[in-house]
């Protein structure tokens, strides 16, 4: 031990037992019902084989708190919000970056078969470069036919706060350049590598570099629920493992 106290969220993600203790009493006395009214865009990684089978029942899980909606979709119900921040019921969205392969190949069959939808945020640099743990353009082209949404999660998955103006410009407009050739559909969504502002990207330059490349929202990994107030682009994602369970999906409602 360094002396340095680990921030609450990253001592539950690296402590499976502590976060399985603390969960339940962190939701005693929170509302299960209208106080969590907004769209909850939840954010995957990695679903390697052995967690099909929770992912699964995590989907069940999911239904029984809210409505599942597209990226497209969830957009219009916070858009068309009232003045008091509600959105008419609790919603979920879920999203997944990197265009993992193995996400692709466990993910995508347990989505289809439930009916869910879901976005998918690629990086066009890895699948061009033909990287053996990335989907292909043929997958992605199958995500889209199926129903799923497919945006960028920028060229090379660069820190963004790192670029200057003209490349971060540059990599905003090629990555949805190069999503729309492959996919021969509109790219409309980005989301920022790792997503926090300040360290990993700009807040007064990414999101209207994002709009005049053409987007219409641009996603962060600020950990909250998005009301009907919430800009569309700095939209807030919670991360999620597939193998989590009930209490972490209730934690992730009451953030």
């Amino acid at each position: 031990m360094n002396g340095t106290a680990l921030p609450f969220g990253r001592l539950l993600r690296q402590m499976p037992l502590a976060r399985s203790l603390a969960l339940p009493l962190l939701t005693i006395g929170r509302p299960a019902g209208g106080a969590d009214d907004g769209v909850l865009f939840l954010f995957y990684h990695h679903l390697p084989r052995r967690d099909r089978a929770r992912f699964a029942r995590q989907l069940t899980r999911l239904r029984d708190l809210a409505e599942f909606v597209g990226v497209t979709d969830a957009l219009r119900l916070l858009a068309g919000g009232g003045p008091d921040g509600r959105v008419g019921g609790r919603f979920v969205c879920l999203t997944f970056d990197d265009g993992h392969r193995d996400a692709y190949e466990h993910a995508v069959p347990i989505l289809a078969e439930r009916g869910v939808p879901a976005a998918f945020f690629v990086v066009p640099g890895w699948i061009d470069a033909g990287r053996p743990d990335t989907v292909t353009w043929a997958d992605c082209r199958a995500l889209t036919a199926g129903g799923m949404e497919v945006g960028s999660h920028s060229m090379q998955h660069d820190r963004f706060s790192a670029l200057a103006d003209e490349a971060a410009a540059a990599d905003l407009a090629l990555s949805r350049a190069r999503i729309e050739a492959e996919i021969r559909r509109p790219c409309l969504h980005f989301a920022c590598p790792w997503g926090q502002p300040t360290r990993d990207f700009r807040a007064e330059r990414e999101p209207a570099l994002a709009r005049a490349a053409g987007y219409q929202s641009f996603f962060t990994t600020i950990p909250r629920r998005a009301a009907a107030a919430t800009d569309p682009w700095s939209l807030p994602r919670v991360r999620m493992e597939p193998g989590w369970g009930m209490a972490e999906l209730r934690y992730a409602f009451q953030r």
